[in-house]
């Protein structure tokens, strides 16, 4: 997989649009001066999670001695799923339930940006990509283009409303189908012509 087609599926999962309407909840009450501190706080935060699970990824899946085969397989099945909760959200999601007060590592760095399945997804990558740059290459700019897009929350809300934010949500959600029907068409290429090899 490519440096770009990674940090586009990251940048997909992180769904910053969709993080847009929480991160001002969670700013609601805080100093409009302190939020950019803030943010950069949890967003370091977030990023140092990712990096920790792009390593330690590698390792697991080294020691358990899972395939390559098995690793594309997976990935598509996983972001096939979170598709699905970006497209389909439940009503126990954080976001429908987000605590009050100024938020540090909960909720905002973890779970909403560094989620369990992007973190699940990242230590399945740095299983399936060989050269480790490449790998923390696509968290930077995913994590930047996030970072960005969090930055200018209230901007965006302005410039396309509610509704278009929740309409780019739910457009990063189609095409992580998409990707996640590829990735899992290739690990199914992958597992039958090793099979037929055999």
């Amino acid at each position: 997989m490519s440096f770009l087609a990674i940090a586009l599926i990251l940048f997909l999962i992180m769904d910053p649009f969709g993080n847009v309407s929480s991160y001002l909840t969670l700013m609601k009450n805080v100093e409009k001066k302190k939020r950019p501190k803030i943010l950069a706080r949890e967003m370091l935060f977030a990023l140092g999670f990712m990096l920790l699970f792009n390593f330690i990824g590698e390792w697991i899946f080294s020691i358990l001695k899972i395939s390559e085969t098995s690793v594309k397989i997976s990935s598509g099945l996983i972001l096939f799923i979170i598709a699905l909760q970006i497209l389909f959200p439940t009503l126990n999601s954080i976001r429908q339930n987000l605590p009050k007060g100024e938020p540090f590592l909960i909720p905002l760095a973890i779970p909403l940006i560094a989620s369990p399945p992007l973190l699940a997804t990242i230590m399945l990558f740095a299983r399936a990509e060989d050269i480790h740059l490449v790998m923390m290459g696509a968290i930077i700019i995913a994590w930047l283009g996030t970072y960005a897009v969090l930055l200018s929350s209230n901007f965006l809300l302005r410039l396309i409303g509610e509704n278009g934010l929740m309409a780019c949500e739910k457009l990063m959600g189609m095409i992580l189908v998409l990707l996640a029907v590829q990735g899992f068409l290739d690990g199914v290429k992958q597992f039958l012509s090793t099979a037929t090899a055999v």
